[in-house]
């Protein structure tokens, strides 16, 4: 019988790059997944035996090598003998950066790291690379987004003269337009055997395998330890983690997403003032702390003199995206299977669980 694929997943110590590694060794998968450091190998080990169904075996068989998306060293290594990539791994900023490049630099060139190891290697054949709704639907007119014409994966992102992106939003647009011009190149020299597919999520949310994954929760967990006074008119498409996952999952292997992006959007959008809804109602006392009155955004505009990371949602104050997954289902068969309440809840409990809020 022959050995399962092998499969290697980048930034491994990542919220949804844990549970792709989890539904890969649910599915029967060999997984190797790279980290910047080895010392956080026994930590990826350590969450992806919080997730159900996983065996110490499959455990103590993943793994993990060094490579770092702004080095060319340890990719060579990553690669060998695998039969797909998903690639995870991108910067994603804590607070504002002071050069836009230190996040554009290692996305976009990480990319082109990990797309010329696939192309290099002799034996993958596809990469799915995780890019995001910030490379849909931003530096558009505010009409644009409010007119209910729903996004779809034929948007991008607008990143033309007059521009006022964010860095982060910058960064994912420019480094999957980056794949898909290396792919091009690729084609032009008649090198058909490498194939990309491309996921582009909104705000994942869902269950933490760790405590490391509060990062990615960081609305949630503000909201629970009463971190900002009230919710800001900011409105958010949500898909649950575990969601998520599946669909990178079936981009990896179903033929029809040979040279396709797929937008990742459950049940909908919700405004951050939903959430705070949503933690209130199934928390109860645990809740105390959620605000409960919505910011004007002129109070968010001078918020935002002094704070400089609260300029990165000024352009987003009030307006609702309405956000289309039809392409997903009807060529992946993809459902979502989380509603944005479970979704919510799903990040809640888990953070409570991992004592990464102060209750």
């Amino acid at each position: 019988m022959p050995e399962a694929p092998i499969v290697l997943i980048t930034g491994g110590t990542g919220f949804l790059a844990g549970w792709i590694i989890v539904l890969l060794f649910r599915q029967g998968y060999r997984v190797r997944t790279t980290v910047r450091t080895l010392s956080r190998a026994a930590e990826i080990k350590s969450s992806i035996r919080a997730a159900d169904g996983i065996t110490e075996t499959q455990i103590s068989s993943l793994q993990v090598v060094q490579a770092d998306l702004v080095k060319d060293e340890g990719w060579a290594e990553a690669v060998k003998d695998a039969i797909y990539v998903l690639h995870v791994a991108s910067p994603f900023p804590a607070a504002l950066p002071k050069h836009e490049e230190d996040l554009i630099i290692p996305a976009r060139d990480g990319t082109l790291r990990v797309l010329r190891a696939a192309r290099d290697s002799g034996t993958v054949t596809r990469v799915v690379m995780t890019s995001s709704f910030a490379a849909v639907g931003y530096g558009h007119p505010k009409e644009r987004s409010q007119s209910g014409i729903p996004y779809t994966e034929k948007d991008w992102t607008y990143l033309g003269p007059g521009n006022t992106v964010p860095p982060y939003n910058k960064s994912k647009t420019l480094a999957e337009r980056a794949a898909w011009d290396f792919m091009k190149t690729l084609e032009s020299q008649g090198n058909t055997k490498l194939e990309l597919a491309v996921i582009n999520p909104t705000a994942i949310l869902g269950p933490a395998l760790g405590k490391d994954d509060a990062s990615s929760l960081r609305t949630v967990t503000e909201l629970l330890n009463g971190a900002i006074p009230g919710c800001p008119r900011l409105q958010f498409g949500i898909i649950d983690v575990r969601d998520c996952a599946d669909m990178h999952l079936r981009a990896m292997t179903d033929p029809k997403a040979k040279g396709e992006r797929f937008l990742c959007v459950g049940e909908g959008s919700l405004w951050i003032e939903d959430i705070a809804k949503i933690l209130r109602k199934n928390l109860g006392p645990k809740a105390r702390k959620v605000p409960t009155m919505v910011l004007p955004n002129i109070v968010m505009r001078g918020v935002a003199l002094f704070v400089p990371v609260a300029r990165l949602v000024l352009g987003d104050l009030g307006v609702a995206k309405v956000i289309s997954n039809a392409k997903a289902r009807e060529v992946l068969g993809w459902q979502w299977q989380y509603s944005s309440e479970q979704a919510v809840m799903a990040s809640a409990d888990s953070l409570i669980k991992f004592g990464m809020v102060n209750l």
